[in-house]
């Protein structure tokens, strides 16, 4: 049987980086898919050129080539970061954690209805987590692009650990609430309800910015167990 040389494969990573798939993890999914195909095809006529084969086995991908495997690889990755977050949440309702917590929803709380001088220390320390969030996001995208120049490869679960899987924005939710709920419910709920939000948004940045980035070896070879990781 008629087996695609290194020089092929190589070829086929390429033709994947051409088209768009930067995530070494996806362009290997594809490589192993088209090289498999073309194999079968030898097996019926090994004289059949391999860009030619290369060429159909692509158009079976539809008009938008790779975007759709791409697109429900990063859905089910997303999904994955998601419950990696969820899972280290659920760490902070377990003793003693919970303790912490529910003392900062009590603090938060205990500030707002301060009035003036609480909602300012509240906007205060709510502004400088936006600030740190700023940074974070920063650091690790900084981190990231050394890990490109460095290798070359990145891992798709990698790129969302390093990018906070997008929920930055999540800082400002206090913000947004506060202003939804603030004239439709008297104020001590008021103050319970952001108390609860604005510590749910620390606990959640400090998940995204600084545990999951810190596990991201130990989640990314569970992940990939068949790939041989370098320099993560």
């Amino acid at each position: 049987m008629k087996n695609l040389s290194a020089e092929q494969i190589e070829r086929l990573y390429e033709f994947t980086r051409q088209h768009y798939v930067e995530y070494y993890d996806v362009q290997t999914e594809l490589v192993d898919h088209i090289a498999t195909a073309i194999e079968k095809h030898w097996q019926e006529d090994p004289h059949q050129d391999f860009e030619t084969l290369l060429q159909r086995e692509f158009k079976k991908f539809g008009v938008f080539g790779f975007s759709e495997v791409l697109e429900e690889r990063q859905k089910a990755m997303q999904k994955r970061y998601f419950q990696l977050v969820k899972k280290e949440a659920l760490q902070f309702l377990k003793l003693p954690k919970v303790i912490i917590v529910a003392f900062f929803i009590w603090l938060f709380s205990f500030l707002m209805l301060q009035k003036e001088i609480g909602v300012l220390i509240v906007g205060f320390l709510v502004f400088a987590e936006l600030i740190w969030v700023f940074y974070e996001l920063i650091r690790l995208q900084k981190i990231n692009k050394q890990k490109k120049k460095e290798n070359g490869r990145v891992y798709l679960l990698e790129e969302i650990l390093l990018k906070s899987g997008s929920v930055g924005a999540m800082g400002f939710m206090p913000f947004y609430w506060f202003w939804t709920v603030e004239k439709s419910l008297p104020y001590q709920y008021v103050s319970i309800i952001l108390g609860l939000l604005i510590t749910s948004s620390f606990i959640l940045h400090y998940i995204v910015f600084r545990i999951l980035p810190a596990k991201k070896e130990e989640i990314l070879h569970r992940v990939y167990p068949e790939m041989k990781l370098e320099n993560l």
